[in-house]
């Protein structure tokens, strides 16, 4: 038997195994690539999409199923085939129709409410940037990101163009009031909405996590009886680990995430997957 047969590790990208602005490191790809000779399966659970998230991985073995727009997208890496996705749905009326068009409304009352913030509606095809380009995020040049710009107008048809996210950039303390907003104008109501970052606030369908699309993936005749590892480091990861069979934060990892996970290891600098491995044996234990 092969050292990590049955395992599956599945891991968030930024501040996980990618430093903060940085790329994956040389020893974390030859971590993993071990990690797959040894029978181990890896799959990744992100906020981007696969085309950006791509980019990283060029020559890493992704074997699993994998997680994109936070839990909005399961992708199969090695077909290129999209298993399953969750929308966002508005509040369903008594004739079981839901208003779908509260997540334009939203988005046209946040463009007004928030002049300066970035407000991206991410589909399955791309990356749409409805608010001015001189209010992009900065990280934008230096990703892999497929995006364009656009008017609201492009993508307000939900019927024919899902969204898998609605996502705002913006200064934390303008944030904290654009949480407001969602309460009063019932968007928060249909929606799981999170920080992924102190500056970033995302909105995906209610029921939807990385953790619950984990759960989708352990319901595959393939995984179902892996052990799995997942790894992360702030807030959109808690459901993650905590489906998981073993939890593991991030050293440099929010500190509420450090409370329920199982294990912390180094942090995302340091190579967790190479940590992982030099740490299997009591990690397994656990």
């Amino acid at each position: 038997m092969k050292p990590y047969e049955n395992y599956l590790i599945i891991s968030d990208l930024d501040g996980t195994i990618i430093p903060h602005g940085g790329r994956i490191s040389a020893a974390n790809k030859a971590a993993i690539a071990t990690f797959v000779a040894g029978g181990g399966h890896f799959g990744i659970a992100t906020g981007r999409t696969p085309e950006a998230a791509a980019g990283y991985f060029r020559d890493v073995a992704i074997t699993a199923p994998s997680i994109f727009f936070n839990g909005s997208m399961l992708y199969d890496w090695q077909r290129h085939e999209i298993l399953a996705t969750r929308a966002l749905h508005g509040p369903a009326g008594r004739d079981g129709k839901t208003d779908d068009a509260i997540w334009p409304r939203f988005a046209a009352h946040c463009l007004e409410k928030f002049p300066e913030a970035c407000i991206e509606v991410y589909t399955a095809e791309t990356c749409n940037i409805i608010s001015k380009p001189e209010n992009d995020d900065p990280r934008l040049p230096h990703e892999y990101y497929m995006y364009r710009h656009c008017p609201l107008t492009d993508v307000s048809d939900l019927a024919k163009t899902p969204w898998l996210k609605f996502f705002v950039c913006d200064a934390p303390s303008r944030l904290k009031l654009l949480e407001q907003e969602a309460d009063a104008t019932g968007t928060s109501a249909v929606s799981n909405h999170f920080y992924s970052e102190a500056n970033y606030h995302e909105f995906v369908a209610q029921g939807v996590s990385k953790g619950s699309m984990l759960a989708e993936i352990r319901k595959l005749p393939a995984y179902r009886d892996m052990k799995i590892i997942a790894l992360g480091d702030y807030l959109n990861d808690k459901t993650l680990l905590e489906q998981a069979d073993i939890g593991i934060a991030s050293g440099n990892a929010h500190e509420a995430l450090k409370s329920i996970a199982d294990l912390t290891g180094c942090r995302a600098e340091d190579d967790l997957i190479v940590w992982l491995l030099a740490h299997f044996a009591d990690i397994a234990a656990v």
